[in-house]
């Protein structure tokens, strides 16, 4: 009977401890994620259910926005196009690479072409925040036939550059809100074709 004890009291002393290990660990990341935006904690949970969901982490950090039945890449690009000079955005480049990748190889492609936005005021801003936010820049939006003939649009989910970490100052909050509404928005009307 003394043994059985014995064995129940170490078992007890090491749930405890590994308890309390435990606990601190979980309680260190919870304070980690406390420390972040409230937004955050949405932010990166959306992420991983979209994991969970695909297990391809690009598709769980993306918007993606199918073009309207009846409404052709060349519609699309117009109206993102008219979109973005009615929001003053820059379009500042553009890549057909499924142009390029048929030039090189002689074969048909798949529609594949970059269109790429920016706000060079607010561009500025968020470098001067944190260099790192230059690999953001500038705003990207791909037009990209699937494998089903499908064409959609797809761009950067910027939730988590705007909620992912430490509450941006008030006044980048505002402007990269407003970069996202115009983006959301050209990627909405572009794939409507409304101008």
């Amino acid at each position: 009977m003394n043994l059985i004890k014995n064995i129940l009291a170490i078992i007890g002393v090491i749930a405890i401890f590994g308890g309390g290990y435990m606990y601190s660990k979980v309680s260190g990341e919870l304070n980690a994620l406390d420390a972040l935006d409230p937004g955050a904690k949405k932010v990166y949970m959306d992420m991983w259910e979209k994991i969970k969901e695909t297990g391809n982490s690009a598709d769980a950090t993306v918007w993606v926005v199918p073009l309207a039945e009846g409404v052709s890449p060349k519609d699309a690009e117009e109206a993102m196009s008219a979109v973005a000079n009615e929001y003053n955005i820059k379009g500042v480049g553009e890549l057909p690479l499924s142009e390029q990748i048929k030039l090189m190889t002689g074969k048909e492609q798949r529609l594949l072409k970059i269109y790429q936005y920016c706000d060079p005021l607010v561009a500025a801003k968020m470098v001067d925040h944190s260099d790192a936010y230059a690999a953001y820049l500038p705003c990207r939006i791909s037009m990209v036939e699937g494998k089903d003939g499908k064409v959609r649009l797809y761009a950067l989910n910027m939730d988590m550059m705007i909620y992912g970490g430490k509450t941006l100052p008030d006044d980048l909050q505002k402007e990269s809100l407003r970069v996202k509404k115009v983006i959301q928005d050209i990627m909405k009307r572009g794939a409507e074709g409304d101008f």
